[in-house]
């Protein structure tokens, strides 16, 4: 091996030159040259700003090494987007396509709020080839809750029901959803012409009610509904105890609340007639 500065010959295992003194480089520089034509003969493009760099910084094996991270990183960033294009994408693009959902559930009622109680109806267009399943408390739908069979009746407050229809070979659908908020407007309690109390003789009881509502009643101390005696005219309180009891129902199916009266009558005897004269004694006249 000869001496790099001077040419001198050196021995076997020295690290430096015995002439000059120059430390021996036991491995070969390092050369981004080769690896840019290694890079050129297997296609891979190489910026030719960057080849142009490459000559310029070899003086400097600082530079070289910086040189060599960022082709690395190049490199790297390229290996990345080939691999991307061939295998992660159409991966994910096979992912997506395989979750495929059914049409949504259809409602009879849109959301909102209502003052009377509705009906809603669920449907689907391939409810033959499956079943639809609900909740009325605002949790998620599957095959442990209730099926739908017939119209709900959605009562008063609020009430979220949500619905999917899963068909017989297992595909589900869409999940769909209605928010109803049921407030009823009350009609005013009905009126009585009498209040209670204790009456001697028999009376008759007027009962009146906002303008549009049907009075129902009841004289047995029952509470009253639309299954009771609808009020047509003054009602007769008879002698002895009398509990009635009314309520107001409107045109929606809104009712009041319960008014009540309780009658104590008494029954008035009729007068007694006077008592009539004896007759005179008839006179037998002297013989």
């Amino acid at each position: 091996m000869k001496c790099q500065k001077c040419g001198a010959e050196i021995p076997e295992n020295k690290i430096y030159c015995e002439k000059c003194g120059a430390p021996i480089q036991m491995v070969p520089d390092y050369n981004p040259v080769d690896d840019i034509r290694i890079g050129e003969e297997k296609k891979i493009p190489v910026p030719e700003k960057l080849a142009e760099t490459v000559t310029e910084v070899l003086p400097s094996r600082k530079k070289r090494y910086i040189l060599a991270g960022i082709l690395a990183a190049f490199f790297g960033v390229l290996i990345y987007q080939t691999a991307y294009r061939i295998i992660l994408k159409p991966v994910q693009e096979t992912e997506t396509e395989a979750v495929v959902l059914l049409e949504e559930p259809v409602f009879s009622l849109p959301s909102g709020t209502y003052s009377y109680m509705p009906t809603l109806t669920i449907s689907h267009p391939q409810r033959e080839e499956g079943i639809i399943y609900y909740t009325t408390d605002g949790s998620t739908p599957n095959e442990d809750s209730q099926i739908f069979n017939g119209p709900i009746e959605i009562g008063e407050g609020k009430t979220v029901v949500r619905a999917v229809f899963i068909r017989n070979d297992g595909m589900q659908s869409e999940e769909a959803d209605g928010t109803y908020l049921v407030e009823f407007d009350y009609p005013e309690e009905p009126v009585f012409s009498v209040e209670s109390g204790e009456y001697q003789g028999s009376f008759s009881v007027i009962i009146t009610a906002e303008p549009d509502c049907t009075i129902y009643y009841t004289m047995d101390g029952s509470d009253p509904d639309q299954s009771s005696s609808v009020y047509r005219g003054p009602v007769f309180i008879p002698s002895g105890l009398t509990v009635l009891r009314a309520v107001s129902v409107d045109e929606e199916g809104g009712m009041s609340g319960i008014m009540e009266a309780i009658y104590k009558v008494q029954e008035i005897a009729p007068a007694e007639e006077p008592a009539q004269d004896a007759a005179p004694a008839e006179t037998v006249p002297n013989s």
